[in-house]
């Protein structure tokens, strides 16, 4: 099936373009890769390809990631739902790919990205578990829905690596009215499973894990918990990456989150500001 895909980063530095040539020279036969930089907090980023007004496409979320002061802290779906319905519109690519930059491999891209070339589902993403599997997620507290949608079908997840579908993109933007409020985190899985579209985890632990596939791919929070092990999630952060120093990645073939080369890792208290 047709793959496209964005690498998204806020800042441009060798250290990132050596990371980004490298995800293309390994894996740019499976997914023709797009690098999208962010200049400030709001989702308008520069990128090689149109896409339509971020405030016309989701109004009711980029109101909300207005008033809350830009993307980061739950709102980045209001620039990656655009720039990727800009890049559907102008590949017609079956499948779109997100890479942010702090995202890395431990192994080649195309052994990983491979395995997911013929799978259907309409996203691909980490960390998805029910409200009942990790009730103790922060981001619940924020967290509303339409009441057709109850509790126990509430998702989190994680998606600095993630997949999706033209039509997640359209049901998605077709969905977010007053009624939807929170993380984006919440609201993305959350309506794609809403809408009867297909939800993977691409090989955590949780119930959106394929039969076989679990601990395949990451090592991640899981209904037991945050395990010793961990190599995909919020924190800690990582200042190699896999092509600098790949012995200090302690488990081969797996994914690793956040990674960030000379870039200070954002807070509670500095989120938003200075993005540039």
């Amino acid at each position: 099936m047709t793959a496209t895909g964005i690498f998204l980063t806020h800042r441009d530095t060798p250290r990132i373009r050596r990371h980004f040539d490298r995800l293309v020279a390994e894996s740019g036969h499976l997914v023709v890769w797009h690098f999208v930089r962010s200049h400030d907090a709001f989702p308008r980023p520069e990128a090689p390809f149109g896409y339509d007004d971020p405030a016309v496409v989701l109004p009711t979320r980029y109101a909300a990631m207005a008033e809350h002061g830009g993307v980061q802290g739950g709102y980045l779906d209001t620039l990656l739902v655009p720039v990727l319905l800009g890049l559907a519109a102008t590949t017609g690519a079956h499948h779109l790919w997100v890479c942010e930059y702090d995202v890395d491999f431990a192994g080649r891209w195309d052994a990983l990205l491979g395995r997911f070339a013929d799978d259907p589902a309409d996203l691909l993403t980490t960390t998805v578990m029910y409200r009942h599997e990790q009730p103790k997620w922060p981001w619940w507290r924020s967290a509303y829905a339409p009441h057709v949608v109850p509790h126990e079908r509430w998702v989190r997840s994680l998606n600095p690596l993630m997949r999706v579908s033209p039509r997640l993109l359209d049901a998605y933007v077709a969905a977010m009215s007053e009624e939807w409020a929170g993380h984006y985190e919440f609201t993305l899985a959350t309506a794609a499973l809403a809408a009867g579209l297909s939800v993977e985890d691409v090989g955590g632990e949780g119930s959106f894990v394929p039969p076989g596939r679990e601990r395949s791919v990451y090592v991640g929070k899981s209904p037991a918990g945050r395990p010793k092990d961990l190599t995909f999630g919020f924190r800690p952060v990582r200042d190699h990456y896999f092509h600098e120093r790949p012995d200090s990645f302690e488990q081969p073939g797996l994914l690793y989150h956040p990674v960030k080369p000379d870039v200070e890792a954002w807070t509670k208290e500095t989120m938003n500001a200075g993005q540039a």
